[in-house]
């Protein structure tokens, strides 16, 4: 079964979106940095990436480098963050992010962009 990672530090933000996806019927798994959830994806690949660029032991930008190396292309990766000008949501687009959601963001806001790339990824 397919699920979706969510690589976030902040365990209140994390609880948020697992309790909004798991209502929602996704399956999740949580990692609480970087490195942890690229092991993760590499091992066992998600159906879709949701992940902080406010990270301890990494950035969250060159994680998204890494993992865009590292695994398939069409795999989405949401940049899920506070840094929310539109210069953070170029880069995010730039470095391959397949979504954006600002925090705060609402669970509507979640589950539409999860949504739309996983029906999409299935296509």
């Amino acid at each position: 079964m397919s699920y979706v990672l969510l690589v976030e530090d902040d365990q209140k933000n994390a609880d948020l979106v697992i309790q909004i996806l798991t209502a929602a019927g996704y399956s999740v798994r949580h990692c609480l940095n970087g490195l942890e959830g690229a092991q993760m994806a590499r091992q066992d690949p998600p159906a879709i990436i949701l992940l902080d660029f406010n990270l301890p032991d990494i950035d969250g930008q060159a994680l998204v480098m890494l993992l865009r190396k590292q695994l398939s292309h069409d795999l989405p990766i949401v940049a899920l963050t506070a840094r929310v000008s539109d210069m953070d949501k170029k880069i995010a687009k730039r470095f391959g992010c397949a979504g954006f959601i600002g925090k705060p963001f609402t669970a509507e806001d979640l589950l539409g962009v999860v949504q739309r790339l996983i029906t999409s990824k299935a296509r």
